[in-house]
């Protein structure tokens, strides 16, 4: 993390802060940052990046707290070139991670008014770098996090069906060369969804299904089968609610990828 938080910097300040350095002295500085509405994420994180820039901190927050608009997040204190240096970045990360809970947030309390008993599953859809931080963010919010990466998990998709089809014969294989990993088949039709079932799988994803065809797989499905059930594809905050009854899980990569960030300001004082 250290190393990721140097690079981005590096990134932000090129040469040098030439505006700090050609119009105000390095001096004692002191600064509060502000948040908006929402769940914050990200406070450890911009902790570590505080460190890094000689930046002492105080905060009375955690990641996963509720903050209200204008709450007090950090108190800064250090030389006043370190602390204009390290504000875009700071900023940016608390915004980012934090709309990323908050949405998360919205999105499991909207399922489970309808189902308790549901989890909500960040994916695998995330920029690069900012994988693992997204994932707590997500966390943070109250979801969960499905694979954070391809040796997690066993998880046969559409395009690995398009290559071998046999959905029996991708159980089997995966079984016997990954005893320990969870076995998920991604299906698109209730015949496919039916086979996974049958013949074993952990999980069943249904993928880009609508409501009805949910209905009706699901209905087919527990008839002989307590085999669990994820439903994604096209899931967002609009219509959580009509797809949380009928699973165990919903993934969604909204979660990460459609988060609008929540404001944050910094401020000398």
């Amino acid at each position: 993390m250290k190393e990721l938080l140097e690079s981005w910097l590096a990134e932000d300040v090129g040469s040098g802060d030439l505006t700090s350095q050609a119009v105000v002295d390095n001096i004692a500085c002191k600064a509060h940052v502000t948040g908006g509405l929402g769940i914050v994420s990200g406070i450890e994180v911009c902790k570590k990046l505080l460190e890094i820039v000689s930046v002492d901190y105080k905060t009375q927050v955690s990641d996963g707290d509720k903050i209200d608009y204008g709450e007090l997040i950090f108190e800064l204190s250090g030389k006043s070139y370190n602390v204009l240096k390290v504000e875009r970045l700071l900023l940016n990360l608390l915004s980012h991670l934090s709309g990323v809970a908050t949405l998360t947030n919205n999105f499991v309390k909207e399922a489970q008014s309808v189902n308790p008993k549901v989890r909500i599953l960040a994916t695998r859809k995330t920029l690069p770098g900012l994988r693992v931080l997204d994932k707590e963010a997500v966390v943070h919010g109250g979801g969960l996090t499905h694979r954070m990466r391809l040796d997690d998990a066993i998880l046969v998709k559409d395009n690995h069906l398009k290559l071998d089809a046999d959905i029996e014969h991708a159980i089997i294989s995966a079984r016997k060369k990954h005893p320990s990993l969870m076995v998920e088949i991604e299906v698109d039709s209730s015949k496919q969804a039916i086979a996974a079932a049958k013949f074993g799988a952990d999980r069943v994803m249904l993928d880009n299904f609508s409501i009805e065809k949910v209905v009706s797989t699901v209905s087919k499905i527990r008839n002989f089968s307590n085999i669990e059930i994820e439903i994604s594809g096209g899931i967002d905050i609009h219509n959580v609610k009509l797809f949380a009854p009928h699973g165990d899980y919903i993934s969604s990569s909204s979660l990460t990828m459609s988060a609008k960030p929540v404001d944050f300001s910094l401020h000398v004082v």
